[in-house]
Formats: structure tokens, sequence, C-alpha cells
């Protein structure tokens, strides 16, 4: 047991919420995020090669101070715990840094073709943005690890949907072997044009309207964020007079990124991870009190996580609560925040349902709970499932175990 994963402190920046205080206030509220077009106009959109004009979760300024927004978060995660940030100078300690970092946008570069004379290259400010230093993926890195004192560098790992996940899954691991005692993973979630037209490209944005394992709807809600998600080992814990708390116990596995559109595959993948993390922790989903899927409104993944979660549960009907088409689809960060909302549903006995936005699909009709405001349960397990478009999937169980002291 004392090498259990706990989850000792977060903290969350969204558009849907500035803190991981105000998430679970505007969800209990029925809130939902607000979204901007992405361009100026569906003109300057057709322009830049789209077909229309697309609407985003973003900040209402523009954050490019990565370093300073993650640091705070950090700091914020480190006062729940009731840790100081020299417990991260230490030789037992990991650090993971998660999404794409910093990076120009493709529109700048369009510009460059257009405006490429001395004269411009001083005055344009979208041209000033093409430099170097505007690009580097290490600076956050660096910053962060003279900040706080690091031994080692923060790797940064882009994972696609899973990337906060794969740190969280590396750091459980590091945990249970004993080898380390704290890990720290943060996400870094800037939207930037060539993401949007990425997501197009892979049939992610079809329709206006989002709706996770929506009958009509076959597009994700493209946000932005920043988080921090700290873990400690349960020994670490009770050597500071701390106890309970919420562990987490992750299963992995990965399949050809190739192999991503076979809704086939993804589903008998997704069934057996979900199967195994219940198994690793000696559970049933008569245990659970709940399942977080990936569930981001991309119809590919989403009909084969129905499939999976339906022979998963069989004929108990177990519910299933589908976040994203609420608060928004972080890329590369939404895992974190699932996590954060389970870990309250855990502690709290709540069930949070989201809000929808159309009908849904009848294969997951009996399990998607929503539009019930606050539910009440006494169980102590819940399921989070995340799928990636690399083709990693991950499958973690949250268990209660008590009062923490």
């Amino acid at each position: 047991m004392n090498n259990a994963a706990i989850i000792s402190g977060y903290s969350v920046h969204l558009p849907f919420a500035k803190d991981s205080d105000q998430l679970i206030s505007r969800l209990k509220l029925g809130e939902r995020v607000k979204t901007v077009p992405w361009f100026k106009s569906d003109a300057e959109a057709i322009k830049c090669g789209f077909k229309r004009n697309l609407n985003v979760a973003a900040f209402a300024q523009r954050e490019e101070r990565n370093v300073e927004f993650l640091c705070g978060l950090i700091d914020d995660a480190l006062d729940q715990a009731g840790l100081d940030k020299g417990c991260l100078a230490g030789e037992n300690v990991r650090v993971y840094l998660t999404g794409i970092g910093p990076r120009v946008d493709a529109q700048d570069y369009k510009l460059l073709y257009n405006h490429n004379d001395l004269e411009d290259l001083l005055l344009t400010i979208s041209l000033a943005k093409l430099q170097v230093a505007n690009m580097s993926q290490d600076n956050v890195a660096q910053n962060i690890a003279h900040r706080y004192g690091l031994r080692y560098m923060p790797p940064n790992l882009n994972c696609t949907s899973n990337s906060a996940l794969t740190a969280v899954h590396l750091g459980c691991k590091g945990i249970e072997k004993g080898d380390i005692d704290l890990v720290l993973v943060n996400n870094c979630s800037v939207i930037r044009t060539q993401d949007i037209w990425f997501l197009v490209r892979q049939s992610m944005l079809e329709s206006e309207s989002v709706q996770p394992f929506g009958e009509d709807a076959k597009a994700v809600l493209f946000a932005e964020g920043f988080s921090a998600l700290l873990l400690e080992s349960d020994g670490h814990r009770r050597a500071r007079q701390k106890t309970g708390g919420v562990r987490l116990k992750s299963v992995y596995t990965q399949i050809s990124a190739g192999r991503g559109n076979d809704s086939s595959m993804l589903s008998s993948c997704m069934l057996k991870v979900m199967s195994q993390a219940l198994k690793e922790s000696q559970l049933t989903p008569a245990d659970l009190c709940a399942i977080i899927p990936h569930g981001n409104g991309s119809a590919i993944t989403d009909n084969a996580e129905a499939k999976a979660i339906a022979i998963l549960t069989g004929e108990q009907p177990l519910p299933v609560l589908a976040y994203k088409g609420q608060v928004g689809y972080t890329a590369t960060g939404s895992g974190t925040v699932d996590l954060i909302i389970g870990h309250y549903s855990l502690l709290h006995r709540e069930l949070l349902t989201p809000v929808s936005n159309g009908p849904i699909t009848e294969a997951m009709a009996a399990h998607l709970l929503t539009d019930r405001g606050i539910v009440s349960h006494e169980k102590q397990h819940l399921l989070k499932v995340g799928v990636g478009m690399d083709g990693s999937i991950i499958g973690i169980v949250m268990s209660d175990l008590g009062v923490d002291g």
C-alpha cells in the first residue's frame, strides 16, 4: 500500500473555468463553455483553406505566457497538497510537461510570403512572432526546472489526446515500483490555426453541434487549457501524517496509429484495457459509480467506445459521464480535467451530470447520464478511459481510500 499513487493536489485554468473550484461549481449549475469564431470572418476562413469559420473555446485574452501560467498552477497544486516548492527538488521526484509547447501560428507564415522585405519584418507584428524564441520546445522545461530546482529536465510528451494521461500512467507505474514518491504532470494546450486544420483533416469538425455519443453530432468542441496534477505515494503521505485520498491504478496499451480508424479493432482494444484495469484492481463493473469515457464527439472513437462499454456492462446499467461537449475538448489535457472531476465525484459521493446538446445514439442511450443535475451515489470506485490518435489507450481506476487526514 505504501506504493499506491494518490492524487495529492491539482489546479486548472480553462475557458470554462478559471480554477478547479469554478470547474465544479459551473458543472453543478449546468453551464456550458462559450465559444468564439476562430477567424475574423467567413471570408478569412475560406481564404485560409477552410470551408467555413469554426468556433472554438479560447481564452478571452491570448495566453502566451506559458511559464507564468504553469508555475501559478503548480504552486496552487502544491498548496492544496500541503507541500512547499522545495519538495520538487528531491531525487525521488519526476515532472512531466504535456502538450505541444510554444509554437508560432501557420497564419503568420502565410503573411510572410506577402510581406517579406526588411521594413515589413520590422513593422508587421505577425512576422515578428516568427522568431526562434517563440518556437522553443525546451524553454518552458528549462524555466520550470530552474524555478523549482529540479534534478531532471522535464520531458515534454505529445501523445495527442492521451498526452496528460500518458504522463499520469508513467507516474503511477513509477510510484508503484517504489522508484519515486512525487509526480507532477503539467499540461499546456493553446490552439493554433494548424491544430484546427489537423482536426478538419481527421473529420473531427464535421458538424456545428457537439454532443459526445450524439446521434447527429460529428464534431469535438475544441478548447484551450492549462492544468497541473500532483501524484504522491501513500508512504510519502503517511510520513507527513496524511492518510486516505483517491488512488489511481492504470493500464496502458498501444495499437498502430494506422488502425485508429478501425472501429472494430479500437473497440476490442478498449474493452481489453477497461477489463484489465478492473481485474488489476479486483473490481467488477458493479463496483463502479460511473465511467468517464474518452467521449469527445468524434464519430469513430465514440462509436467504438460505445460498443466496448456495452459489452463491458452487459445488461447492467452503469452511468457514463461525458463532459467534453460541455467543458470543451482540451486536446492534450482533457484527461486531467476528467480526473479532477472524478476526484470530486468520489470524495463527495456526487455524480455531476453533463448537460446534453442533442439526441444520444441508441447504443449509449441506456448508459449516458445527462441533464439530471447532481446524483448521489455510495460507491468508492470510478473508471476513466482515454484514447489517443497515436493509438494509445489508457484505463485508470480511481478508488477512494477513505477520509483524508
